[in-house]
């Protein structure tokens, strides 16, 4: 998990990095990414389905598929994280 957090501090300053050199706006960039990360989290964990098919899934999943689909989904909020938290800071105080 220590290295979802540090995958977004990563990500974080590629992207940071990547507007700065291509002049733009890196407040709508992160927001961008923002969104993709939380909705592929989303897709992944299945939240996104109804309460019957979400119910169905996990009556016929494997236990391996179900740690599969939770640590990936908090893997992908972690590491969403520390670009929401730039995505602030350009927000707000820049």
């Amino acid at each position: 998990m220590i290295k979802s957090i540090i995958g977004g501090f990563i990500l974080s300053f590629i992207l940071l990095l990547g507007c700065t050199i291509a002049n733009v706006n890196s407040e709508t960039v992160f927001f961008a990414v923002f969104i993709l990360l939380v909705g592929l989290a989303i897709i992944i964990s299945g939240v996104a389905v109804s309460g019957d098919r979400m119910k169905a899934n996990l009556a016929t999943e494997s236990k391996t598929d179900k740690k599969w689909r939770i640590t990936n989904s908090i893997n992908l909020m972690l590491a969403d994280a520390p670009v929401l938290g730039v995505f602030l800071l350009i927000h707000y105080f820049i």
